[in-house]
């Protein structure tokens, strides 16, 4: 497919989307109330399906010493 035809299907693809949103937008706005199944649907699958939650802050990670690593040993010590 050359440069010009990916340029007009993506520009196509676009404009499509950007229509569907529109109606989409318009078509809540004259009617809230029969989207509620819609809504509670939704609070379903955010009940079962959560996000991950955040990492801990810096201040709660362990940092390692150097008496950490001489604990386990050299793997050169180890050999002889």
């Amino acid at each position: 497919m050359g440069t010009l035809q990916a340029t007009l299907v993506l520009t196509a693809f676009g404009a499509a989307v950007i229509l569907l949103c529109v109606w989409g937008v318009l078509a809540l706005r004259r009617s809230k109330r029969s989207l509620a199944p819609v809504a509670g649907m939704l609070m379903l699958l955010g009940a079962f399906f959560t996000a991950d939650p955040p990492p801990p802050p810096r201040s709660e990670t362990i940092a390692r010493d150097d008496a950490d690593e001489d604990a386990a040993g050299d793997p050169e010590e180890l050999e002889n």
